[in-house]
């Protein structure tokens, strides 16, 4: 853990930092989200209508973890670089549980993401430098070289869920990095084809060169693109 001060004279205060989590293995990632959950609000609230529940209880997180580091977000300090993926298997069990126990579902999966939509099973290609490696992002100012990109597992995902009987449409509703996407045309094909409910939207000051490059952000080149 990290102490940092903050402030000076009586308003000073110390402020306690806690260190990533040791990154999960995918069989751990596994062991995780196979419990057999209620998926249900506590009896406690009382059958009271819980409008986070609503939001949540058809989307399915299938990684943890971010190397965007952008300086508005806590993500990667409290989640780590390092993405952190379940097996294909057990995101399809996933969604038959969601489908078979899950009062209401109507056959739509309404996220298939996490942290990052579509940085799903990527990183380095060299366990030696990512070991050694203290830069905060791997996509700013640029996309690391030594990153991989590949984009395929996760459009085979896609394909595999949306194929399972008795699921109507697979819904893509967590952010995701254009600056990677724009890698993998086939990707964008698969995610505007099948799984974008309207429009794709950016935040408005996620247009602006001076605002980006203090968040470390892709530019709008990279969303014209």
């Amino acid at each position: 853990a990290l102490v940092q001060c903050h402030g000076e004279g009586p308003g000073a205060r110390d402020v306690w930092i806690n260190p990533p989590p040791v990154p999960l293995t995918t069989p751990e990632m596994d062991f995780v989200y196979d419990r057999p959950y209620a998926r249900a609000p506590h009896p406690s609230y009382g059958g009271a209508r819980i409008p986070a529940w609503d939001m949540i209880k058809f989307s399915i997180n299938i990684m943890r973890g971010c190397f965007g580091g952008c300086t508005f977000c806590s993500i990667t300090e409290h989640e780590g670089r390092i993405i952190q993926s379940r097996s294909e298997a057990s995101i399809l069990h996933e969604i038959e549980q969601i489908r078979d126990k899950t009062p209401g579902f109507t056959g739509v999966i309404s996220d298939l993401g996490g942290p990052t939509a579509n940085m799903y099973r990527m990183a380095c290609k060299d366990p030696e430098i990512e070991s050694a490696c203290r830069k905060p992002s791997c996509v700013f100012p640029g996309i690391c070289p030594n990153l991989n990109t590949d984009h395929s597992s996760l459009i085979e995902l896609y394909r595999k869920a949306r194929a399972l009987p008795g699921v109507k449409k697979i819904l893509i509703a967590s952010g995701l990095r254009y600056d990677l996407a724009v890698e993998s045309p086939e990707y964008v094909r698969e995610l505007v084809t099948h799984h974008v409910g309207g429009y794709l939207k950016i935040a408005p000051e996620h247009t602006e060169e001076g605002p980006l490059n203090q968040m470390m952000k892709p530019g709008i080149g990279s969303y014209d693109k």
